[in-house]
């Protein structure tokens, strides 16, 4: 006990000093907390669009990418339903009314309140959001019905939960798309703030409303015996050069590449608060110590083992590191849900990332301090505490009492 109540007082000796390190101790934990919890679901969530679309492949203009207005002739879909090995072929058409680039997907933040994303879709399939981008986040009907093979020649549309509270709309309203009276038999939700934007059509009033020749995407579903490598490669030596055909399971390419940046950065990140924490104990305790040269000293003249230095030096830094684990679970507990809604799109960050249009896709990040997170956090701030006391101890170890007695 007296080597605890030593290191105790040595620690609050300065007040100023004890505080500053602790709120920035407190504030690294924080950030490696939050970003590590963002970081795990993140990953899920794009190992579950893996999953999803392992056995998927997207047909579309070639050089599209995320431009919707480059239209396939309907007469593909039929040649691709021929290929051996495929199971079935969706058609989607793709809109969003007044975005940038004819049609594409909007940037920064979450979707601002009149985004609307248009869907068209055979019914005869399973219903699927954003050529099943949105797989994984599922659809679920809140009110009314989903659509079904019957709904295939029919002004029958679903619309998402934050369509339908943008505009007060429900089960059996019914809207104006484009100049095309529909008839709202549904409510989904996802928990996709991008998603909970749309309005799914049967394929054949969709074209009708847009004005369009066909599909601007083909979403085929491979038959699980058969290779989709091989199935990519017939779908494009039938189709012709003209078309992108891609295993879905890449993840969009470019949507892919996003959902990876988004991983990195958080990686990155929570890498950084742990450098920036430890950082900050090294430098403290190392300038406290070099002030202590001939307490040591005293402290090995009088007797004191170098091990007995070891663990005051190694408590002082506990100690000292443990002043900013309640600043940390205090400040994870309220900045996590809004760093987590940023990642989700559901706010507009700094320059509009991360988050943005992927981000809203990944679907509500829910955020809690889970008693996990409070032994990582521990976890953390031991390691702080022993490694800024690392060079400290190194210094007394090899300090020799008469050289310190000696030190002004």
């Amino acid at each position: 006990m007296p080597v605890v109540s030593r290191a105790f007082r040595s620690v609050t000796r300065g007040r100023a000093r004890t505080i500053g390190v602790a709120m920035i101790v407190g504030i690294s934990l924080a950030l490696f907390l939050i970003l590590t919890q963002i970081n795990t679901t993140v990953s899920s969530r794009v190992d579950d669009v893996r999953n999803a679309l392992k056995d998927v492949v997207t047909v579309q203009k070639a050089g599209s990418g995320f431009s919707f207005t480059n239209y396939m002739n309907s007469s593909v879909a039929s040649s691709v339903r021929d290929v051996a090995g495929v199971a079935s072929v969706q058609r989607i058409l793709l809109q969003i009314p007044g975005a940038s680039g004819g049609g594409g997907p909007p940037s920064g933040g979450g979707p601002p309140k009149n985004f609307t994303l248009y869907e068209g879709i055979d019914t005869t399939s399973n219903v699927t959001l954003f050529g099943g981008l949105v797989g994984s986040t599922g659809l679920t009907i809140t009110s009314g019905r989903t659509l079904n093979a019957a709904d295939e020649d029919t002004s029958n549309v679903l619309v998402g939960s934050q369509f339908a509270s943008n505009h007060n709309v429900g089960q059996g309203s019914s809207l104006d798309v484009n100049g095309t009276n529909v008839h709202v038999v549904g409510v989904f939700t996802t928990g996709s703030s991008f998603a909970d934007s749309s309005v799914i059509l049967p394929f054949p009033i969709a074209a009708t409303a847009f004005a369009v020749p066909g599909p601007s995407l083909l979403y085929v579903l491979v038959s699980s015996s058969v290779s989709t490598n091989s199935v990519v490669s017939a779908i494009s030596a039938k189709i012709g050069s003209s078309y992108d055909v891609t295993a879905a399971g890449e993840v969009g390419g470019g949507f892919g590449n996003a959902l990876s940046s988004i991983l990195s950065s958080t990686e990155f990140e929570a890498t950084a608060a742990l450098g920036v924490g430890g950082a900050v104990m090294v430098v403290t305790m190392a300038l406290v110590t070099s002030r202590r040269t001939k307490e040591i000293g005293l402290l090995k003249a009088f007797g004191f083992t170098n091990g007995k230095i070891v663990r005051q030096l190694s408590l002082e830094g506990l100690i000292l590191a443990s002043f900013g684990l309640p600043i940390g679970l205090l400040a994870t507990v309220w900045l996590g849900p809004t760093v987590a809604q940023l990642f989700a799109g559901q706010g507009s960050g700094p320059g509009g990332a991360p988050g943005g249009f992927v981000g809203g896709f990944l679907g509500t990040i829910s955020f809690s301090l889970t008693p996990l997170d409070i032994l990582l956090g521990v976890a953390v701030t031991a390691g702080f505490g022993l490694l800024g006391a690392m060079y400290p101890m190194l210094r007394a170890l090899r300090l020799k009492p008469a050289e310190a007695l000696r030190h002004e």
